[in-house]
This record gives C-alpha cells, structure tokens and sequence, in this order.
C-alpha cells in the first residue's frame, strides 16, 4: 500500500480536487447517519462497489478510529476518522491506499435535515499525480451515478 501525506479537515475545502455527490432520502437524518458511520459492516449491502468496510477497533467508535475498505474491483483503503458529529458529520483522512499516485485524500459524508427529507452529500477530496488526478476526474459522472443509486438502496434498506 501506498502512504498518503496526512491532512485535517480544512483539506475538504482546500484540495486541488474535490468531488461531490449528493440526494435526498426519505430515512431521517440519525438513521442515514447510523448506516453510514456506525455500521460500516452493513455498506456493502447498499454501496455496490464496496465489497468490506470494518473498524479496527472496539466500539466506541469516533475521532482517531481506523477504518478500513476493499472495493469489489481490489482497491483498498486505510482510513482515519477526523469527525464524527451525530448525526450531521462524518469525515475521514486515507492513511494508505493501494491506488498509486494519491497524495493526499480526505472524504466528508454530510448529512443534512430538509423540507423534502434528509440531504447527504459526499466528498472527496484529492491530491494526487497528473494521470490520478485525471482519472479521478474522468469517474466523476459515473460515481455521481453510482452513489445516487447506492443512496437510493441505503433508503430502501432503511425504510424496512
């Protein structure tokens, strides 16, 4: 695995590339937030392209807690949870990962009260090599495709 240059919050809003994903979903806010933070374990279930999420750890689970995931095609991650606010905020840094090229990655799951029912945004933010960088970019419409279908099954999981 490669390791990343560690980063804080602040690089959500100052990465040279930040993707963003977002829908509304009908679950409230404490229940996305739980599927999405707390049981990581379930993810798969709803977010097709990851095959394992788990803790390295104990409950309780928060700020400094490691995670790591396996995508289905074998991209890994080992992450660090940065900011865990019950249940508007999640934010994580990736440590290593096995995606050369990567500099530095944070992600933000943002969860958000509405009118028309629970807001979630997903970022990435990226600093990575030119031909990384480009791929990651190149994703983008396909990922905004993937995460509002995934979105969409952690509502129908949700719901019963």
């Amino acid at each position: 695995m490669y390791a990343t240059r560690p980063v804080d919050l602040d690089f959500l809003h100052t990465a040279p590339l930040r993707l963003s994903f977002a829908n509304t979903l009908r679950a409230a806010p404490a229940a996305v937030f739980a599927a999405i933070a707390h049981d990581v374990a379930t993810m798969p279930r709803w977010y097709g392209a990851v095959a394992k999420a788990e803790y390295g750890g104990a409950e309780p689970f928060g700020v400094g807690t490691k995670r790591r995931v396996k995508l289905v095609g074998g991209m890994a991650f080992h992450e660090e949870i940065l900011a865990w606010d019950t249940p508007h905020r999640y934010a994580y840094r990736v440590e290593r990962t096995t995606i050369p090229g990567i500099r530095a990655m944070a992600e933000e799951w943002a969860v958000l009260q509405t009118p028309a029912g629970t807001r979630v945004v997903w970022t990435m933010a990226i600093e990575a090599g030119f031909a990384t960088a480009a791929a990651a970019r190149a994703s983008g419409p396909g990922m905004a495709v993937a995460t509002r279908r995934a979105l969409g099954r952690l509502d129908q999981m949700l719901a019963g």
